[in-house]
């Protein structure tokens, strides 16, 4: 079997090369806050591993699971749902 590199080019060979990323693991977001938790305040802080997940969804079931409105599930930032995020 021929590999594209055994391939004739019209503009003779490629000057690079390239990988297209296919799963989410190819694409990880890690959150920096900028500060460290304390263990003080009003708030329960979570850190959340997701897969394949949009922030909205995974927000609907926080709220759903711990029985709170779901505007009272504050996140960081909306992260890449094809990926995987803390």
């Amino acid at each position: 079997m021929l590999s594209m590199q055994d391939w004739n080019c019209a503009l003779g060979k490629p000057l690079a090369q390239a990988v297209i990323r296919a799963t989410p693991e190819d694409f990880q977001v890690d959150e920096v806050l900028g500060f460290e938790p304390d263990g003080v305040g009003e708030h329960t802080l979570l850190k959340i591993r997701k897969r394949n997940q949009n922030t909205a969804h995974v927000a609907r079931l926080i709220a759903d699971l711990v029985g709170i409105r779901e505007r009272d599930v504050g996140y960081c930032g909306l992260k890449d749902r094809h990926a995987v995020t803390v």
